[in-house]
């Protein structure tokens, strides 16, 4: 609102003797919530004179001396929109209105047209950082050019932007300019329809860029703004997720009386899959094999440089690979998380930070991408939780864990409160599923790093910092809460028993301690691990002829079946894949690693080899002549084999050493090299 119209409203209060704010805003047809923004600025620079603050009582503004106030308004105006705000409101008329005009600005603003073009040199750098351009429109003003795609990306960090902003303006703004326009109770029944068909439950951020996403596809379809392309189409339409979306799509065209196209749900697709979940097994790159393959080589690279050895933590590996697949997607696709743990996560650990970066630069190299300073924290906690990597099992007050940011940061939350106090984390859940989780279970406290709402039946709420800090630790000592006790090396307790005992057999002492005090203990003895030879024993073939790919896979394929390993789908499976998915099962010279989704089709991790007389040719017109198959029982069994097999494949003599050798014992001296 301009200065001198704020003037104008007060000058007709006080000769009307009119202070109710629903009359006031009907005579100069200026919105309640307008006025009150109005109001509230005023009172910020009434306060900071030393003034008395107007008051509003059941909508009637109330002060000692309307005369101080309206010489006051007179003379120094309101308090006018910070740059950042006008900067973005400007943006916020852009992306809505797709033109604007800058005289018009300037009279709702109340600024010159110098500081007009100012702003609008700043807004420029800022769509020109996402491809967009503003035109001359002639006699009209400037169109907003660029790809729909990059629109709504754009104004998608802007929302996020203006919700990290303390400015009550712009929200109300936004409230009343496109929040009531696009209600999201329809988008919260489409988002929950989807999750229950893909079985996984997203983290609160997730479900907030997605809500707004939603809602700004929504609002620009309505107004026939409609995508055109989008990247990687082929790779979205051939996702489970985008079968889930496709089927739950009824509910948002029922909601919203409206009809989208295909592209559409592709792009909701790309959201969902940049998504942070919750649930650890859940991953969409169930066939990016080589990033396996680089998180096993980070973790071994981490491990060099510190004193732990989490080298061997399955919980790591498992967990990496669950955050660091949608990291990569949400990088490509520029997909900006609204949380920050930077900060904090660089003043608590400066070494892992530093390190984490380092290790990571392999994965950037190869992946032709940059990891930003707030996706590289995310990873540090995975790592932090690995060197904290302790838990304690007894009798103790059931809570559940709200957290904002995904299954990072609550594992090493979690991992924290097991380690120093006696509780038992019944869940880890976003905020908008507390309700729900809290009326189905017998809970005792909620601890929460975000601000939790609804019927919590008067349950203790705690909340607490992502990494827990001495302050949080008094709070909850504060409530009752005891720290647990120090755990204890299981080599030196078994050192204890057999000075004590005799004739006990002490691969079954360890396991049931293990399973009695499992958390209580430091499981330090070595495990023995299956070599490559294990993993592949006899199913090796030489120089075989065959008549295309397919039957070179159902043949390489039929060595494992042979020893019961896997099923016959399987074979099937791992074809289908290569049908799908294109070559990047080629991760070798003329070597192909043909594998499928491991679900039900397989029995025992295993490998099995043959090599061509004659090569065949892939779909993509590759040339194959080594066809090295493998299944895993789970995620880990193959890695290590995997790896060597694979470096094996890169070396540069690899294809002219596999062209000479002539029976299976060739080959294994090529593996023990």
């Amino acid at each position: 609102m301009k200065a001198s119209q704020l003037v104008e409203i007060f000058q007709y209060m006080l000769d009307k003797n009119e202070f109710h704010l629903s009359k006031i805003s009907q005579q100069f047809s200026v919105s309640e919530r307008s006025l009150r923004y109005e109001l509230e600025k005023l009172n910020e620079f009434l306060g900071e004179s030393n003034q008395p603050k107007i008051v509003i009582e059941k909508g009637c503004l109330k002060h000692s001396s309307w005369e101080i106030v309206f010489e006051n308004i007179k003379k120094n105006g309101t308090h006018s929109l910070s740059i950042q705000e006008r900067e973005m409101y400007i943006l916020l008329n852009i992306f809505l209105n797709r033109e604007i005009n800058q005289k018009s600005v300037g009279i709702e603003l109340d600024i010159s047209p110098t500081t007009v073009k100012t702003h609008f040199k700043e807004v420029k750098i800022f769509l020109d950082s996402y491809g967009l351009s503003l035109n001359i429109k002639p006699k009209k003003g400037l169109e907003l050019d660029g790809k729909e795609e990059n629109i709504r990306i754009s104004f998608l960090k802007l929302l996020n932007n203006i919700s990290k902003s303390n400015s009550i303006f712009l929200k109300d703004y936004l409230k009343e300019n496109f929040f009531e326009k696009i209600e999201k109770d329809g988008i919260k029944r489409f988002i929950n329809y989807c999750q229950k068909l893909m079985n996984i439950i997203i983290s609160d951020e997730a479900y907030k860029i997605i809500i707004n996403y939603l809602r700004i596809g929504l609002y620009m379809n309505m107004r026939d703004h409609r995508l055109n392309e989008i990247k990687n189409e082929k790779f979205l339409s051939e996702t489970k997720e985008y079968r889930c979306i496709k089927k739950a799509s009824s509910i948002l065209e029922e909601w919203y009386e409206i009809e989208l196209e295909e592209i559409e749900y592709l792009k909701i697709t790309d959201y969902f899959l940049g998504s942070n979940t919750y649930n650890l097994n859940y991953s969409y790159y169930d066939n990016w094999v080589e990033i396996e393959i680089m998180l096993k080589e980070m973790i071994l690279d981490f491990n060099s440089y510190i004193k732990e050895n989490i080298a061997e933590d399955k919980l790591l590996l498992e967990g990496l690979l669950n955050h660091i697949k949608p990291t990569i997607y949400r990088i490509k696709n520029k997909i900006e998380l609204e949380n920050s743990i930077y900060k904090e996560v660089l003043e608590s650990y400066p070494n892992y930070f530093n390190i984490t970066k380092a290790v990571l630069k392999k994965i950037e190299d190869k992946m032709n991408l940059t990891f930003t300073e707030d996706e590289i924290s995310f990873l540090v906690i995975h790592f932090k939780a690995a060197i904290d990597r302790n838990k304690i099992k007894s009798k103790k007050k059931r809570v559940v864990l709200v957290c904002g940011s995904g299954y990072g940061t609550s594992k090493l939350l979690a991992q924290q409160l097991n380690q120093y106090y006696h509780l038992e984390i019944v869940d880890i859940i976003p905020e908008y599923l507390i309700d729900k989780v809290v009326s189905k279970n017998d809970i005792d406290l909620i601890l929460t790093t975000v601000d939790v709402k609804g019927d919590l039946e008067d349950r203790i709420v705690l909340k607490l910092n992502p990494i827990l800090t001495e302050e949080d630790k008094r709070k909850i000592e504060a409530i009752g809460i005891h720290k647990s006790s120090k755990k204890i090396s299981m080599t030196k307790l078994i050192e204890v028993v057999k000075e004590s005992c005799k004739g006990f057999d002490e691969k079954e002492l360890r396991n049931n301690l293990k399973n009695s005090f499992d958390e209580y203990l430091i499981d330090d003895f070595f495990q023995e691990k299956n070599t490559i030879f294990d993993y592949i024993g006899d199913r090796v073939l030489i120089n075989q002829e065959v008549k295309d790919w397919k039957e070179a896979i159902r043949k390489v394929g039929q060595l494992l079946l042979n020893d019961k390993i896997i099923k016959e789908s399987y074979i099937e499976n791992s074809i289908k894949s290569i049908e799908e998915f294109g070559s990047y099962m080629v991760l070798g010279t003329e070597t192909l690693f043909p594998h499928a989704r491991t679900k039900g089709d397989v029995f025992e991790t295993g490998f099995s080899v043959m090599t061509l007389k004659t090569p065949v040719l892939l779909p993509t017109n590759e040339k194959i002549s080594t066809l090295i198959m493998f299944s895993s029982k789970n995620n880990n069994d193959h890695l290590e084999t995997f790896i060597k097999l694979v470096d094996l494949s890169n070396e540069e003599s690899f294809l002219q050493d596999i062209k000479r050798i002539k029976k299976q014992e060739d080959f294994i001296k090529i593996l023990n090299r």
